[in-house]
């Protein structure tokens, strides 16, 4: 299982690591917002922290601060993670087989942003029936990682999609709906290439993709912010066709 930790949402001197724009429709609220993260050059991991260890991980992450701001006494925060952890031959070259996971897992904020896992509410699923898969994380050119929140009328997300696909192994999805208990708003959000369990992944350079972004109402650049304590040395562009409910874009590479 992953497990990561929130930071509050900041500032940042670069697009880079765990620091991205942030997505935002401006305050209108939406029915979804996705992300597709689409491989054009293959990244391959140079390294770990000690921390995360054989973990990396594609973070959907809401803005934290927002969570607070509208409850001050604390809230439930929803990360949706596509974590990959690799089993043989580490740190994960094309020989390497990798556990794939679907999590989704809901923090419960408290005022000064002490955060504690909500275990009821979050949910880890292991693609391919729990069998590893070998390839090269993250993925040959081709492949493709997505996530999707789904937002009821009142604004709070009421399910989340992930899927993945690996050129020559095939794809998965999952739907997982959330009670009412354990979910919150949609808030302003950015996405990140990241290590796990608080520690970051350094890839060999000359990797590279592209964040693809759709909603059904038109979407915006935000402003840059460390939403996750995971990083990684992956580095973010601006977001292009700003203003489009599913034309915006974003390039990223290592």
């Amino acid at each position: 299982m992953v497990v990561t930790s929130t930071k509050v949402a900041m500032a940042c001197t670069s697009p880079v690591g765990g620091c991205n724009y942030e997505f935002t429709t401006n305050g209108v609220t939406p029915s979804y917002v996705g992300v597709q993260s689409e491989i054009t050059n293959t990244m391959t991991v140079e390294s770990y922290t000690s921390s995360s260890t054989n973990w990396l991980s594609l973070q959907y992450n809401p803005d934290v601060s927002l969570v607070l701001q509208s409850n001050p006494f604390g809230g439930n925060w929803i990360q949706a993670v596509i974590a990959y952890y690799v089993v043989t031959n580490p740190p994960g070259g094309p020989l390497s087989t990798v556990y794939a996971y679907f999590v989704l897992q809901v923090w419960n904020l408290w005022l000064g942003l002490d955060a504690t896992l909500n275990s009821a509410c979050s949910v880890n699923y292991v693609i391919n029936n729990g069998n590893p898969i070998p390839w090269p994380p993250l993925i040959p050119p081709g492949g493709w990682q997505a996530i999707t929140y789904y937002v009821g009328s009142n604004g709070e997300v009421s399910s989340v999609y992930e899927g993945l696909y690996v050129p020559g192994y095939g794809s998965w999805g999952i739907s997982i709906s959330i009670s009412s208990s354990c979910t919150n708003h949609w808030f302003r959000s950015n996405v990140v290439w990241a290590g796990a369990n608080g520690g970051s992944v350094t890839f060999y350079s000359g990797g590279s993709g592209v964040f693809y972004y759709c909603s059904n109402v038109d979407l915006y650049q935000g402003p840059l912010a460390d939403n996750t304590a995971e990083s990684s040395n992956v580095i973010y562009t601006q977001m292009y066709n700003q203003g489009t409910t599913c034309s915006m874009y974003q390039d990223f590479q290592t």
